[in-house]
C-alpha cells in the first residue's frame, strides 16, 4: 500500500510499505510541516477507523475534523 500527502499538487510525504520506500525532508521538523503531516495522518486514520465501524450500519457516514 502506498500512502501520499500532498500539498499545492507537490507530494511532500510518502510511504510504500510494499516496497519499503518513503520521501520525508529534515527540514520539515523546523518549519512545522513535520507536524502537518502527522495531524492529517491522525486524522485519515481516525477516519478509516470510523469507516470500518460504520459496516454495521450503511447508511452512516463519519466526518472527522
Amino acid at each position: 500500500m502506498k500512502i501520499e500527502i500532498s500539498e499545492n499538487d507537490n507530494v511532500i510525504w510518502m510511504r510504500d510499505t510494499a516496497n519499503k520506500l518513503g520521501i520525508a525532508s529534515k527540514g520539515y521538523l523546523k518549519d512545522g510541516t513535520q507536524q502537518k503531516i502527522i495531524a492529517a495522518l491522525e486524522d485519515a486514520l481516525a477516519q478509516a477507523k470510523g469507516e470500518a465501524l460504520s459496516w454495521n450500519n450503511v447508511n452512516t457516514v463519519f466526518d472527522v475534523g
